[in-house]
């Protein structure tokens, strides 16, 4: 057989912004950028925003980023984006806002989550956030949370998951106690 070939052409969108007076912005006219404002500036910016030749992940990512998480959910359902990619693809993008409220309901909304809560932390502690990442931790299991909590400077939890579990797994503890400089 041959090759397979699409009739639609790809998937393009581009980036249309306008000043305050309603004009083309400055990057349409070559200015110093034509890489998309910070998140904050396009909130501020009035007009759409739609994305140029870029991967479909990117696209759904930005969406978040810009606020315009219905156009993303929009292109889920119409290019049947598979679940577990997209929930990837929304924990990065909240937690990119740092939604976090937004980003706790995403993870209680299904009965069970297709990533696990510790995806969820390491979004958390990728943009800067321990105290979020280590709310997770209780939903993981101990040989998981001890380190995400180390890892969040909360050590004291730490050690009171490694003492409970120290019959079922005593490296927990010594991890604890090599972290804290102390003898178990």
């Amino acid at each position: 057989m041959g090759k397979l070939s699409s009739s639609s052409p790809p998937l393009r969108t581009e980036r249309v912004a306008r000043d305050a007076t309603g004009g083309p912005t400055a990057a349409q006219y070559g200015g110093k950028s034509g890489a998309p404002p910070p998140p904050a500036a396009a909130a501020l910016a009035p007009g759409r925003w739609r994305f140029v030749d870029l991967p479909l992940n990117e696209t759904l990512f930005r969406c978040f980023v810009y606020g315009q998480a219905p156009y993303a959910e929009r292109l889920r359902l119409e290019l049947r984006v598979p679940e577990r990619r997209w929930w990837r693809i929304k924990v990065r993008g909240l937690a990119q806002l740092r939604d976090w409220p937004a980003l706790w309901l995403f993870y209680n909304s299904a009965r069970r989550p297709p990533l696990s809560a510790a995806a969820f932390a390491e979004a958390a502690i990728a943009n800067g956030a321990p105290a979020e990442a280590a709310r997770y931790a209780p939903r993981m299991p101990p040989a998981e949370a001890v380190p995400l909590l180390l890892q969040c400077g909360e050590a004291s939890a730490a050690r009171a998951i490694a003492l409970a579990n120290k019959d079922k797994n005593p490296e927990l503890l010594r991890r604890v106690s090599a972290h804290l400089g102390a003898a178990p």
